[in-house]
């Protein structure tokens, strides 16, 4: 079923001016949100720190605590990352389908991810106050057109 566009209602607030300093949480935002909070959910000893979306991309610090697994038998970050690519692509061609969401060029997410191992704790604080400060640091983001 195709929409109507002619009498689509819009959801922006009225005398708002979106191009001022805010946060901005778009449908597909939610999505990502979704997943990233459900992740210990699907991964028993798995749980997210800390993470922020942007428009363009996710930090998200995911914590594994062994609680005597042996090597191989919890879940690898690859894993959790592939399910979570999966899964967020799986509901986002729902959105075009469903919504119609702009469609997007081959894929949603790169090809891999960066990863880095804290090893300390000043290396953990150091990561979640970049986390934490990287919307008020967007402007400065070459991706941010």
């Amino acid at each position: 079923m195709v929409k109507d566009m002619s009498v689509r209602h819009s959801i922006r607030l009225q005398n708002f001016d979106y191009s001022s300093n805010n946060l901005y949480l778009l449908p597909f935002g939610h999505i990502v949100n979704k997943f990233i909070t459900s992740i210990p959910d699907h991964y028993p000893g798995i749980y997210v720190d800390v993470f922020q979306i942007m428009p363009n991309h996710i930090h998200v610090i995911i914590g594994l605590e062994s609680h005597g697994r042996t090597q191989g038998s919890a879940p690898t970050l690859g894993t959790i990352i592939q399910r979570f690519k999966t899964m967020t692509t799986h509901n986002y061609l729902e959105g075009m389908k469903i919504h119609g969401w702009k469609s997007f060029n081959k894929k949603i997410w790169q090809r891999d991810y960066y990863e880095h191992i804290v090893r300390d704790d000043h290396d953990l604080n150091r990561i979640r106050e970049y986390i934490e400060n990287n919307v008020t640091n967007w402007h400065k983001d070459k991706f941010n057109h």
